[in-house]
């Protein structure tokens, strides 16, 4: 397994990004379960990453209307490698939400 094949899967990592997910713990993950499987090892990732800090100044209104005008506003996406860690986390979690069904034998 070499550092930078679940580098670039992981999350932002502490150091060097302050509120990333600590790399001492990543690198745990990562030596258990990477080989074996790299999704579950990603959606590990993910879910031990600290959450998002939230928006400055989020506005709770969903949308304005004026006489000649509507604005929505809608949920906040962050960009950058948060934004990218995200999706990703997301991406690896449509994983696990697979449902298996035991298969008999017709008679």
């Amino acid at each position: 397994m070499s550092p930078g094949s679940w580098e670039s899967w992981a999350p932002p990592l502490s150091p060097p990004t302050d509120a990333g997910l600590d790399r001492y713990e990543a690198a745990l993950i990562a030596a258990a379960w990477w080989d074996e499987d790299p999704h579950l090892c990603a959606a590990l990732h993910g879910k031990l990453s600290p959450p998002p800090l939230p928006a400055e100044g989020a506005i709770p209104v969903a949308m304005v209307t004026t006489g000649s005008q509507s604005i929505a506003y809608g949920r906040a996406v962050p960009g950058g490698p948060m934004g990218a860690a995200l999706a990703r986390a997301e991406w690896h979690r449509t994983f696990t939400a697979v449902v298996s069904v035991p298969l008999r034998r017709s008679a």
